[in-house]
């Protein structure tokens, strides 16, 4: 699958069904039933299993998934797998630095975390993303004022 029609594939058939799975997580965190939010990330791997498995892999999809994984450790792997699809197929990596900086940052790995953050920032100020440029710098000034850091 050729770079446009994997993400063309990605925007009009699996888009929609994650923003699906990501709503039945976020209503379900919010209704604090966490049965029901554990039930729909189950939904959300095997749907992402399925497409893997059937050839089909975004950069976001990957993305996706690990912002909704409770555990840093693993949702470091897949923002490692995540980095891997973009550099694949050219795609921005800002959002995935800067979400795995945050992840790498929980489970101690601050050298990391701070390489991602920095390389994360740089690529948002290429491409102007002024959001990402916010969220990189508010968790630069969380990071330098966490007693816990040094």
């Amino acid at each position: 699958m050729r770079r446009n029609e994997r993400s063309e594939f990605f925007l009009r058939v699996i888009n929609p069904r994650l923003k699906e799975l990501g709503a039945r997580m976020c209503n379900a965190s919010f209704a604090e039933d966490a049965v029901l939010g554990e039930t729909a990330y189950q939904d959300m791997l095997r749907f992402y299993e399925e497409e893997r498995s059937q050839g089909f892999w975004h950069p976001a999809f990957t993305e996706s998934v690990a912002d909704f994984t409770s555990d840093d450790r693993e949702a470091v792997t897949y923002y490692r797998r995540a980095l891997a699809e973009a550099h694949e197929l050219d795609e921005p990596t800002h959002s995935i630095l800067i979400c795995m900086a945050r992840r790498l940052h929980d489970i101690g790995d601050r050298e990391q975390a701070e390489a991602c953050l920095r390389d994360g920032r740089a690529e948002a100020i290429k491409l102007q993303a002024s959001d990402f440029i916010a969220e990189a710098d508010g968790l630069a000034k969380e990071w330098s004022s966490d007693p816990s850091a040094s």
